[in-house]
């Protein structure tokens, strides 16, 4: 029993030893700056510094264990952490953009570190000026882009309105009257819808139901290599003389004797 109890005061002396040699660090972060304080049990020695480009590095030697990690978010600084060299310990503060030079205070068995962060100037933006022109840009880009998408679909629904449906008809083709001012031929059962189109409505010009007619305006529009071709179906006794070019008062005179038909 006796050598049992010696056995574990032993025990509990090195517990305790290696306890008392761990140092101790504790911090504070906010808007202003970093404060670290280290805290030994017996004492540091041979204290140096090292700035790099981002980081900012505190070196010192002592037997005392100590070990720390700290990453933060939002704030200047982006990791706090120490390394170990056998004896040799390594404070090391890496920032995330403008790095701050330490106030370094040395005392027996404590070290203090001070990170004054620097201050923006007042009346200076939230948002750079870089960041405010790429922000402009990017507006107008997505804009532009989006102009863009509205011409295309203006054109193509424009001149895909008419295409075949499957099932309910198919477009013959159109005659262009004038500027933004179109005839479209469109049959649908049988029949051929005359549509005048322009930028702003749609109307229903004529509808074709006669069967040769239907077929002279079917038969005019397979064989359009040319205008002449393309309008012949205007004449009900087409010959050599209708593939000449008709010009757009023939059309109108045309158009108003289909109505009076019906």
């Amino acid at each position: 029993m006796a050598c049992t109890a010696r056995f574990f005061a032993f025990l509990a002396l090195i517990l305790l030893s290696v306890t008392a040699q761990a140092a101790n660090l504790t911090y504070e972060i906010d808007e202003s700056g970093l404060n670290i304080v280290i805290d030994f049990e017996h004492g540091y020695s041979n204290v140096n510094t090292l700035k790099l480009d981002k980081s900012f590095v505190i070196s010192f030697e002592t037997n005392e264990k100590i070990e720390f990690t700290q990453d933060f978010w939002d704030m200047p600084v982006e990791k706090l952490y120490i390394t170990s060299d056998d004896t040799r310990k390594r404070l090391i503060t890496d920032f995330s953009e403008e790095l701050a030079v330490p106030e370094i205070v040395s005392q027996p068995k404590q070290i203090r570190i001070t990170y004054t962060f620097p201050k923006a100037p007042e009346g200076e933006p939230l948002v750079g000026k870089k960041a405010y022109s790429r922000m402009v840009w990017g507006l107008m880009i997505v804009l532009a882009v989006m102009l863009g998408i509205f011409w295309m679909f203006k054109t193509f629904f424009k001149r895909q309105v008419f295409t075949d449906i499957p099932g309910t008809g198919r477009l013959l083709g159109k005659v262009d009257m004038d500027i933004r001012k179109s005839l479209f031929f469109y049959e649908i059962d049988n029949k051929i819808y005359i549509l005048g189109v322009t930028d702003t409505s749609m109307n229903l010009i004529e509808k074709i139901t006669d069967e040769d007619e239907v077929t002279r305006i079917k038969s005019g529009f397979t064989k359009k290599t040319e205008f002449s071709n393309y309008m012949k179906f205007f004449k009900k006794n087409p010959g050599l003389k209708d593939e000449v070019e008709i010009s757009r008062n023939s059309i109108s005179e045309r158009l108003k004797s289909l109505r009076k038909r019906s």
